[in-house]
């Protein structure tokens, strides 16, 4: 089992070339199913090779019903299934299984859950934040202008490079999830705060440059993890009275332009969505807030 496992997170990282984050997401669901099936089987399947051979819908549903009983949210039951579906499905075509058993399994239904985002108002008060003068506080402020400007993923905006953009057309260039690449706009705010951050880049490295855009103190490519932190740390400054993510300022974009009137095939464009009903959910809180208005301000609600 472990061969198929590497061979699988291999997979998944140079070919589908997923984020860190994805990936760990993967290994832990995989490896918690292995921990399951062992036990389910009562023997040692790490270094078996014909353990596939029994592996059937009992032992998934066995495993789903296990993550139930074991008090986990249905949305990481959900997720742990589509990992094991992932996971049959590459060792189906390898010729490893005849089926793929997690197929056959239906997942948790799930609450519907709006997306969380800023106001109009709210994200002008984080972007007007004071940045100060420090190539760090200019840096901060060409990452927050560029995630609302473009809706990038977080893995995106950490991975790009200084030769992705072109600011004569004002476009990046961007590779996305299933290694997609795709063209993304930014505006003159974002323009302006990415040529002030590249004209004080050099200070930020130390040997030999990187060339990702957005590098750290150690003149090293910015992490996934270390730009929630800096979000963080400028969103305590405003008080605000909800949770605010680098996915809440790609939320904010796709919303905002909704409201403006875009089409929502180009939203799906520049958010990199493969399919137009993922898109829909920002649709969804449209209608929301609309409804939440009509009810406050309509005379005969």
């Amino acid at each position: 089992m472990d061969k198929f496992l590497s061979d699988f997170l291999l997979y998944l990282k140079v070919e589908k070339r997923y984020s860190t984050h994805t990936f760990l997401s993967y290994k832990k669901d995989l490896d918690q199913f292995c921990e399951y099936l062992g036990q389910y089987l009562g023997k040692e399947i790490r270094a078996d090779k014909c353990i596939l051979s029994e592996i059937d819908l009992m032992a998934v549903r066995g495993f789903v019903n296990h993550l139930h009983q074991s008090g986990f949210q249905k949305t990481s039951i959900a997720r742990k299934l589509a990992s094991l579906r992932s996971f049959f499905h590459f060792l189906c075509r390898q010729g490893h299984l005849a089926q793929n058993f997690a197929s056959a399994v239906r997942s948790p239904r799930l609450p519907h859950k709006l997306v969380s985002v800023l106001q109009a108002d709210e994200m002008t008060n984080l972007l007007d934040i004071d940045f100060g003068t420090t190539v760090v506080g200019i840096r901060d402020r060409a990452i927050f202008e560029l995630l609302y400007a473009t809706g990038l993923r977080i893995g995106e905006l950490t991975m790009l490079k200084v030769r992705d953009i072109d600011f004569d057309s004002r476009v990046i260039s961007v590779l996305g999830k299933g290694n997609k690449e795709r063209i993304v706009l930014f505006g003159s705010k974002a323009s302006e705060a990415l040529r002030e951050y590249l004209a004080a880049r050099s200070e930020l490295i130390r040997n030999a440059d990187p060339h990702f855009l957005f590098l750290n103190q150690h003149g090293r490519r910015l992490t996934d993890t270390r730009v929630r932190q800096i979000l963080d740390s400028y969103v305590k400054t405003l008080a605000l009275q909800k949770k605010v993510s680098p996915h809440t300022l790609r939320h904010s974009f796709a919303t905002h332009l909704l409201q403006s009137g875009a089409d929502l095939r180009l939203i799906q464009e520049l958010l990199g969505h493969s399919s137009l009903s993922t898109t829909h959910k920002y649709t969804h809180l449209n209608v929301e807030q609309l409804l939440s208005t009509y009810r406050k301000t309509h005379p005969r609600k």
